[in-house]
């Protein structure tokens, strides 16, 4: 599998993934697990929204990203981006104090060159942070629908329960999972089923015709049949940061 670039969502990101807002809450989460000043890689850094608010934390922040149009919004941000694959780090070994991915995981392709990847250009015993593209959501007749077709789709994949099998042949160790704050938001049916008729997410975009019909287009047909589809619910998002540790 290829890595997944994120050039076609670029002009949108901000506006369906939290922006700023979301960048400083997961930041406030991730510093408690880095020291002052550490000299960070933050992997798929996209639009800069999780880097910037590291940075006014006091660190500081190299971005490398796949998406040319993702990083020309980042520029203004990030104090360094670097458009490259993760894959192949242009970078020095042990370069880092600590590595940063943030919904990024799960879309790059080879898995095992990227942990090659940065296992040499961290620094050793350092630790690698993950946060999960998948959220824990609090119950309700929108969210039960809307997520249904992500078991289908193979989301999650970036969860600790998945990922600490496949790090530990390379001598990474988990050491905690934290629930970042809640994103407290108001969404209607409708609203929820154009983005996902925009393909606004990545496991959405290479499906075809057949798999959209089976798994997505049902998805859609019931968020638009619930009662009061143009009625705002309430959603309540939890993401999770996983802790690992690279070898010392």
């Amino acid at each position: 599998m290829d890595s997944v670039s994120f050039d076609r969502i670029a002009d949108r990101y901000d506006d369906t993934r939290g922006g700023i807002d979301r960048g400083r809450r997961f930041a406030a989460v991730i510093d408690p697990f880095l020291e002052p000043g550490d000299d960070l890689l933050e992997i798929g850094v996209g639009t800069g929204v999780i880097a910037q608010p590291l940075q006014t934390l006091g660190h500081h922040v190299i971005g490398i990203d796949l998406s040319r149009e993702m990083l020309s919004r980042s520029r203004d941000r990030v104090e360094s981006v670097v458009e490259g694959d993760a894959t192949r780090l242009p970078f020095a070994s042990e370069r880092f104090d600590a590595v940063v991915a943030v919904w990024a995981v799960h879309l790059i392709g080879d898995f095992d060159a990227l942990i090659d990847e940065v296992d040499r250009v961290m620094r050793p015993g350092s630790p690698l942070l993950v946060v999960s593209s998948t959220p824990d959501v609090e119950p309700n007749d929108l969210s039960d629908i809307a997520f249904r077709f992500g078991k289908a789709l193979g989301r999650g994949r970036d969860r600790s329960r998945y990922l600490v099998d496949r790090l530990t042949p390379h001598g990474f160790t988990h050491e905690t999972d934290v629930a970042t704050d809640e994103h407290d938001f108001e969404e209607s049916p409708m609203d929820r089923a154009a983005m996902i008729e925009r393909r606004d997410w990545s496991s959405l975009w290479d499906l075809d015709d057949s798999a959209w019909r089976r798994v997505v287009q049902p998805v859609i047909d019931d968020l638009r049949a619930l009662p009061e589809p143009d009625r705002p619910r309430r959603c309540l998002h939890r993401h999770i940061l996983s802790v690992y540790r690279g070898p010392s």
